[in-house]
């Protein structure tokens, strides 16, 4: 990686290019940047975007764009095709041919398209592809991806004082004989609880989830984690269930997520209140990745 794409210094961080994004409900992106230091620098501008890699792992994917002049800004567009791999896109600007990369910071974010963007129906075909920028926690330009061959979404959750109810449409998939909702407890050879999915017509679909089930079966996990028996202040790591839709008997299940929106982080903006269930505690909540779990603790 570049020595550039992480200045030293508060100053430096403030010299590199500033972006302000437009996003349309179709899903083109617009990238309107401050020029970047060495502007004049013979060579052609670019705009990178590089799919963060797992830990440990190089960097083996990027997506280029071409800058253009736009009155005293650069401008970038990058439309609904291709489509980019699901993942983490950090944003880089290069200019000149021998030119270092520098990382792009956030500038407005102009999203309101988004929420009105319609969802796809159970019918459409081809691979979901969404892609929202966003403010990394440590203040650049990024762009989350996701590509699914079906979905999920998610809309109300209703919390009661032993249960959720969950509403969500299907896109890809429509409900069939055998759909039902899955919850599938976190790690290898975790128990999956299958419940009853009401189809609500047009691709709609809701289920309550007991949370005495979840609470059962999570103590079984914390017992086998805690034979001497000294409960689960002993151990204290709390279980965590991922939720699914099977559509139809023998499918392939659906993560049930939220995706629709301009929320790019959704775990610390959509919070959920925490009920008591025996001896223990349930809460839902979106992952990183706007996935829907359930976390029982205590």
């Amino acid at each position: 990686m570049s020595p550039a794409t992480a200045p030293a210094t508060e100053a430096a961080k403030a010299a590199l290019p500033l972006a302000d994004c437009v996003m349309t409900a179709e899903g083109a992106l617009t990238l309107r940047l401050r020029p970047p230091a060495g502007a004049g620098t013979p060579g052609e501008p670019r705009l990178l975007l590089v799919l963060r890699p797992k830990k440990g792992e190089p960097e083996t994917v990027t997506h280029t764009l071409a800058l253009e002049r736009d009155g005293a800004h650069w401008r970038a567009e990058l439309g609904p095709e291709p489509v980019l791999d699901e993942g983490r896109w950090d944003v880089y600007a290069r200019v000149g041919a021998e030119g270092a990369r520098q990382r792009v910071l956030p500038g407005v974010r102009d999203l309101r398209a988004l929420p009105e963007r319609e969802l796809p129906g159970p019918g459409a075909r081809g691979p979901l592809a969404l892609r929202l920028p966003y403010d990394t926690k440590d203040g650049y330009l990024a762009i989350r991806a996701w590509v699914r061959p079906a979905h999920a979404e998610a809309g109300r959750i209703e919390v009661a004082e032993d249960s959720m109810t969950v509403t969500g449409r299907l896109v890809g998939a429509e409900p069939g004989p055998g759909a039902a909702a899955l919850l599938k407890r976190r790690g290898k050879g975790g128990p999956l609880r299958q419940l009853a999915l009401r189809d609500e017509g047009a691709g709609a679909f809701s289920f309550t989830a007991d949370y005495g089930l979840l609470v059962e079966d999570s103590a079984e996990e914390a017992d086998a984690a805690d034979p001497e028996g000294q409960g689960p202040a002993a151990g204290g790591e709390p279980v965590f269930w991922d939720v699914f839709v099977r559509p139809a008997e023998g499918a392939t299940r659906i993560r049930v997520g939220r995706l629709f929106d301009d929320v790019a982080d959704k775990k610390p903006v959509f919070v959920f209140p925490e009920r008591t269930a025996g001896p223990r505690t349930v809460r839902p909540y979106y992952t990183v990745d706007n996935d829907l779990s359930l976390r029982v603790a205590g």
